[in-house]
């Protein structure tokens, strides 16, 4: 069983279509190197974070 989280900035999730992509495409990154089974115990957790919260580099990004 695979358990992927992911985190992208909250704005990403404005776009509908981001969601149920960003799921499928983690999901078929599993099934390319576990193979096909792998994909029906596969869970995908995406977080949104604002910019205002997100750092890098020592520094604030938003």
């Amino acid at each position: 069983m695979a358990h992927i989280e992911a985190t992208f900035f909250d704005t990403r999730f404005d776009d509908e279509t981001f969601r149920p992509q960003m799921v499928e495409a983690l999901t078929q990154a599993v099934v390319s190197v576990l193979g096909e089974n792998a994909g029906n115990d596969t869970t995908v957790i995406l977080h949104g974070v604002a910019p205002s919260r997100w750092g890098y580099g020592g520094k604030l990004l938003g």
